[in-house]
């Protein structure tokens, strides 16, 4: 089957990019042909590397003739690749392609069904509450089918004019071998200046940008380590509000405490240095990070906003806090700061990542969906069976 997938930003670091990467990598290794229209970005050789075919074209519009350019760039390369199924990752590239594919006069038909070419659209988060208002509307319009990651964004959309029977929830999932392999080792944590069983060491793996709420963590952990002197805070990321960041832990002395990693690839061995991930976030979806960390064995604090409670089972794999909040991130904090809690709820996230995060699970659960809504011929389904 030739997949189609469509991406509103650039091809860097981000969720949903991480998110169609390993769909790559498993849907091609299954069979099926790969595309990914998306703009330039960090790992965008990674996704070639992976074996997707890249189509640039940018569904980040913001006029009638950015709209009108990448609507007819999408007709060209369904007709000329042959595409027999287009999954939009975003409301906005879901616009376009109901426009391209459905409003306006387009005769292709998938050579294999002389059906129309399917709209599969997968909505990871919707971060803008005016949005998901009308972005239930929308896509019961653009869309044949939705495939949702939390039952969090799917509830919001059904209360907004989506029908049920339109969608389904598959968690994206995680490679938990990746993550179950890495280990703590002493070399690699002195790189930090970091030393595991005397220091009791925090981090957080994300951009540094006003969502996710690094000056609420920067904070609680200035309190934090007032009563827990081994504390040490471990940042890994890069983003607009890295110097602002610093500034504020140079202002509040944190300077041998708090540890700033860079933007890293290596997540599961910066994971594997932690006793606990912090989330710290004023907007969530479904977040990939503390599902990785849940994978890596780690115990997660996060906050009580979004599907952030479909990922934590709170008090058992770690704990939730009222998002910006930074007594109730602090208290939180402190409670795990004792290592036999931190323990115990570690081996409890490892054991719920496996049974509600597999990799595994949610690529089969994707193509299965695809191949219904394609309605490939039994022979071509069984050819990329075979493959």
């Amino acid at each position: 089957m030739k997949i189609l997938y469509l991406m509103t930003e650039p091809f860097g670091i981000g969720g949903v990019q991480s998110d169609v990467l390993t769909l790559t990598e498993d849907l091609t290794a299954k069979g099926h042909i790969v595309y990914v229209a998306t703009t330039d970005g960090v790992l965008l050789n990674e996704l070639i590397g992976k074996g997707a075919i890249h189509v640039d074209i940018d569904f980040h519009f913001s006029s009638p003739s950015q709209f009108m350019r990448a609507l007819r760039q999408l007709r060209e390369v369904v007709r000329r690749e042959g595409i027999e199924l287009v999954a939009p990752q975003s409301v906005r590239s879901s616009m376009v392609a109901y426009a391209a594919l459905r409003v306006t006069p387009y005769g292709y038909r998938v050579a294999a069904t002389g059906r129309r070419v399917p709209i599969v659209t997968t909505i990871h988060n919707i971060h803008n509450p005016k949005n998901f208002k009308w972005a239930g509307r929308i896509l019961r319009k653009s869309a044949d089918f939705i495939i949702f990651e939390s039952n969090y964004e799917r509830n919001r959309l059904l209360a907004h004019g989506l029908p049920a029977k339109q969608s389904t929830v598959i968690h994206s999932g995680i490679d938990l071998d990746r993550f179950a392999t890495a280990t703590r080792t002493a070399d690699f944590a002195r790189q930090y200046g970091l030393e595991p069983g005397r220091h009791l060491i925090f981090g957080i793996v994300a951009r540094l940008s006003e969502e996710k709420g690094h000056n609420y963590l920067v904070e609680a952990f200035s309190k934090v380590v007032q009563r827990q002197p081994e504390a040490r805070l471990l940042i890994v990321g890069d983003g607009p509000l890295l110097d602002q960041t610093k500034a504020q832990v140079e202002r509040l002395g944190l300077q041998d405490t708090v540890i700033f990693a860079g933007m890293q690839r290596d997540i599961p061995s910066h994971l594997a240095l932690l006793d606990v991930f912090v989330l710290s976030s004023t907007r969530e979806s479904f977040p990939l990070s503390a599902r990785e960390a849940m994978a890596a064995g780690r115990c997660v604090i996060a906050p009580r906003i979004g599907g952030c409670g479909e990922v934590v089972d709170d008090g058992v794999t770690g704990l939730l806090f009222t998002s910006a909040d930074v007594d109730d991130l602090n208290a939180k904090m402190l409670t795990l700061c004792d290592r036999d809690t931190v323990a115990a709820m570690s081996r409890a996230a490892r054991q719920r990542a496996e049974r509600l995060f597999s990799r595994q699970v949610w690529v089969e659960g994707d193509e299965k969906v695809y191949l219904d809504w394609a309605r490939l011929p039994a022979s071509a389904a069984a050819s990329v069976a075979l493959s």
